[in-house]
């Protein structure tokens, strides 16, 4: 009932709303551009929603008392922009004079999004297509086992239905599509595929369980004479930057193949990036990324491969990306290996203050540090749930990073998390001085309390095999 007469008073708001703006948009000219932005979050993480441009927050937009926001935005340019809520974003593509409406519902973030107003339908074509990427993605992963010819078939006939698709859709729009949209939209169309040719090779010999790469037909990379390496206006649109990383990868992989000594891979990438990307916002993006990706993936990374590091140091122009990957390297020094833990406090949900010490006395334990801020909820609850049904004998201890509660409380998935295996920081924890990067990260200790992996995290394919080696000492 609930969620009914939610649905019916978000449609007259809609309405309202829609007429108020139609109205506004006739008094407007291109000298006084108005563009509106608002909606409903259905069962909300947070209060707010950010409104983001080239991944900088440009506005946070208070929910009210039914969790509806809305502001008005004079001479917006046009462009691609993100909205963010508990952890989660999604784009929206903006022209000055639209009025957007976006309802959602948490539960289901990407799969329950609706666009309504001026500018709505650009916007629902391309959640389409976003959400289409996502399927035809894990389809092609089933299907690198394919010779060249018969895998480019599929991803041609990938291409060509969904240019259609393009195509179908100016002609409703009666040609209104401008250059900047239409841009984005053959991104959106071809990097997803482009990036599956990139990696092609590499899946193949693994398939195949070959000793190299297999020869490739110049034809196969035709399309990479269209691609521009420092396109700065798709910096934030990650299938853009995703191909980047793909494609410089590729080229990484094919020096380690031809040339024994240049076997780091991530040395690889990052002096990759040096040699072809011209654009300093991009390179110092794709440095920060690659060097961060092979510190979190690393099976111990209380050891940071310092010829990876100094690359990224002489290289990254932006201090604040330096200063991030510092202090996630500092964060890693803090924790020591084959040392007893230091002691912290943390406090229960019902606010009564203990020592990690306490908690973990004489039992091999997992410590998971998280934050919806850099992982769903849905994600974390599946993981522990794994983690605990397939180690019953490791005690799996959270810790929320954040002081507040709210989460846990109103969280529909958080909310199967064993509370009496939650806790959060204290105000004064010993435990802030190794989380200054905010980086959510894990700590493996043995019943006797000593530290045996410092620096870990929930998503590094070597957990388990790190946790197996704690059950077995």
């Amino acid at each position: 009932m609930y969620f009914c007469d939610n649905s019916i008073s978000m449609k007259y708001f809609i309405n309202l709303i829609l007429l108020t703006l139609s109205v506004s948009c006739t008094t407007t000219n291109k000298q006084n551009s108005t563009a509106y932005f608002g909606g409903q979050i259905v069962n909300p993480k947070d209060k707010y929603v950010l409104f983001l441009k080239d991944d900088v927050v440009i506005d946070t937009l208070t929910l009210d008392n039914n969790n509806r926001f809305l502001k008005e935005y004079q001479s917006l340019d046009e462009g691609l922009y993100t909205f963010k809520h508990g952890g989660e974003f999604q784009y929206i593509y903006f022209e000055p004079t639209d009025s957007i409406l976006v309802r959602l519902n948490t539960w289901d973030f990407d799969e329950s999004i609706v666009f309504s107003g001026n500018g709505s339908s650009k916007n629902e074509f391309l959640i389409n297509l976003f959400l289409q990427n996502e399927k035809e993605e894990k389809y092609m992963y089933q299907n690198f086992y394919l010779d060249e010819h018969d895998f480019m078939q599929k991803i041609d006939s990938l291409s060509a239905e969904k240019n259609s698709i393009y195509k179908d859709f100016v002609a409703h729009e009666d040609n209104t599509v401008t250059e900047g949209f239409e841009k984005l939209s053959n991104a959106a169309i071809n990097f997803p595929l482009d990036r599956l040719k990139e990696v092609y090779p590499y899946y193949y010999k693994r398939v195949h369980n070959l000793d190299k790469i297999p020869e490739i037909s110049e034809d196969f990379y035709n399309y990479r004479d269209q691609i521009n390496l420092n396109e700065e206006s798709l910096l934030s649109f990650y299938p853009y930057q995703n191909y980047l990383i793909s494609y410089l990868y590729h080229l990484s992989y094919e020096l380690k193949e031809k040339d024994s000594t240049k076997n780091n891979m991530t040395v690889n990438v990052l002096n990759s990036i040096n040699e072809n990307i011209e654009s300093e916002n991009i390179k110092n993006t794709l440095l920060k990324r690659v060097i961060v990706n092979d510190f979190l993936k690393s099976e111990s990374t209380c050891s940071i491969n310092n010829e990876a590091l100094d690359i990224f140091l002489k290289n990254c122009t932006n201090q604040k990306f330096i200063e991030q990957v510092e202090s996630l390297v500092n964060d890693s020094k803090y924790v020591v290996n084959n040392q007893p833990i230091h002691n912290f406090d943390v406090t229960k949900y019902n606010n009564s203050t203990l020592t990690i010490n306490d908690i973990i006395k004489d039992q091999n334990t997992v410590i998971y540090f998280w934050s919806t801020e850099y992982m769903s909820s849905e994600y974390l609850i599946n993981r522990i749930k794994y983690l605990e049904k397939t180690h019953p004998n490791v005690l799996f201890v959270g810790i929320n990073m954040k002081t507040s509660n709210d989460n846990l409380i109103a969280d529909p998935y958080l909310k199967q998390l064993d509370s009496a295996k939650q806790y959060k920081l204290t105000g004064n924890s010993y435990a802030y001085n190794y989380l200054t990067s905010k980086y959510p990260r894990v700590i493996i200790v043995n019943n006797k309390g000593v530290v045996e992996n410092g620096f870990t995290y929930l998503d590094s394919r070597k957990l388990t095999s790190e946790i197996n080696k704690l059950e077995k000492n």
